[in-house]
């Protein structure tokens, strides 16, 4: 077959491609009002479901790191649990927290003794302010830890809420509040204190009203994931209690008629806690690094077995600051704010040493040997405690973090999908009517 028969044949076999497409577009065109494509149910559905997609994580995302109007809901979920656990309590021990970046310590206790209520005043009554101050010394040791305290900057005025759901009688609260605005000058390092009145009568304190009368809305300045209790340890318990009863109800209870009287109380608890502790000579009594894990899990479940239930850490902790003024006794209180300010970045041990001028070591190797404590001479001590993690777990941020990540790749997926599919609903109304070009 020549080349001209065979063009012929194939424009016979293949007509040009121009005529297809004159006959498409005409074809379209001959219904020009025809209507562009409706969104039909399901494809609003597949909208709203990417816009769950997008906003839930996002909404996630701010309850965890504390988005604005968002209070973190690590810390606050703790600080709940706290507070209502007190609050369910019959007879609960007192308790205090400084949620890290707040600058706001708050409070737990029942203020009268189990015989009930005491409104005279006495020598031997404080109306639970003792209580307040040791658990406010606490507060102090938390907020020197996080950064949240400053030994050198100080508050003319504290303010001080008392938040009392039991029907507590008004004089507890009054005094509680005076007391404040007549603490020493040295330990006014708190903007804004809050009392919880804790009685075991049921009720649970809502988040909103944590908010509103603890933090403000949506909690500013609230850490999402750091805390100082790695780096705290079981001597704050004794200068809680020392600086609370010698030192500051002196000075808190001066106005009253009949004050009561710290430094009689406190040689009380310094005779009650040596025969809790059996001592002298008591060989289960080894402070170790006086680290929390140390006291909960050692040190005061070998004295439980030994028949010492009454060694907790309150005595543990006095034992030990009874015998640092002993040992050292022109310490101040200067100086034990500067080991707390010191621990949250080089760690207990070695704040101890930088202040104190010597070792942990050294210090626990000389208590556990004096014959009015544990009175083994073989002892060695044991170092100090070493920088813990400032957050509530070490694993956490790198848990958050993917936990946020994961959220974050499933609000970007959704986003891009949304737009997808806005962009092909679009396009397709704006070329419903249209021809397809030639």
């Amino acid at each position: 077959v020549g080349f001209k028969a065979r063009h012929a044949l194939h424009h016979a076999a293949y007509p040009p491609h121009s005529n297809i497409n004159v006959t498409m577009s005409n074809a379209l065109a001959s219904n020009p009002t025809a209507p562009p494509p409706k969104v039909t149910w399901k494809s609003g559905v597949v909208v709203l479901f990417l816009l769950l997609g997008l906003v839930a994580p996002l909404l996630v995302l701010s309850w965890i790191w504390g988005g604005p109007g968002f209070c973190p809901a690590v810390p606050m979920m703790s600080i709940m649990t706290n507070i209502n656990d007190k609050m369910s309590q019959q007879n609960p021990d007192g308790g205090a927290d400084l949620i890290w970046g707040t600058g706001v310590c708050t409070i737990y206790l029942k203020p009268y003794s189990d015989d009930g209520y005491d409104e005279v005043e006495s020598s031997t009554n404080s109306f639970g302010i003792k209580i307040v101050m040791h658990e406010y010394v606490h507060c102090l040791q938390h907020g020197l830890v996080s950064g949240d305290a400053d030994p050198s900057v100080t508050y003319d005025t504290i303010d001080v809420t008392v938040l009392n759901k039991c029907g507590i009688p008004e004089v507890y609260a009054t005094k509680t509040i005076a007391a404040f605005a007549d603490l020493p000058t040295e330990f006014r390092l708190i903007k804004k204190v809050v009392v919880f009145y804790a009685c075991g009568n049921g009720y649970e304190f809502a988040q909103s009203e944590i908010e509103t009368e603890v933090y403000g809305a949506g909690c500013p300045g609230m850490a999402p994931m750091n805390a100082p209790w790695q780096n705290l340890n079981g001597f704050g318990e004794g200068d809680a209690e020392y600086y609370s009863m010698t030192t500051i109800m002196p000075a808190v209870a001066a106005k009253w008629t009949t004050p009561y009287d710290g430094a009689a109380d406190w040689a009380t608890r310094k005779t009650n806690c040596a025969e809790a502790c059996g001592l002298p000579g008591n060989d289960l009594f080894v402070i170790g690094d006086l680290s929390e894990p140390w006291v909960e899990d050692k040190m005061i479940r070998g004295l439980q077995d030994g028949g010492l239930d009454g060694c907790r850490n309150n005595c543990i902790g006095e034992v030990v600051m009874i015998f640092l003024l002993t040992r050292r006794p022109a310490t101040t209180v200067g100086e034990v704010f500067s080991v707390w300010a010191g621990a949250g970045s080089v760690g207990f041990g070695e704040s101890w040493e930088a202040t104190m001028g010597e070792s942990w070591q050294s210090f626990s190797r000389a208590l556990e040997r004096d014959a009015n404590h544990t009175n083994d001479a073989s002892s060695e001590g044991y170092p100090g405690q070493a920088l813990g993690t400032n957050y509530y777990e070490e694993e956490m941020p790198a848990m958050l973090t993917g936990v946020s990540a994961a959220l974050a790749l499933v609000a970007t997926g959704c986003l891009v999908k949304l737009a997808l599919v806005t962009r092909r609903v679009l396009s397709s109304r704006n070329t419903g009517g249209k021809s397809i070009p030639k």
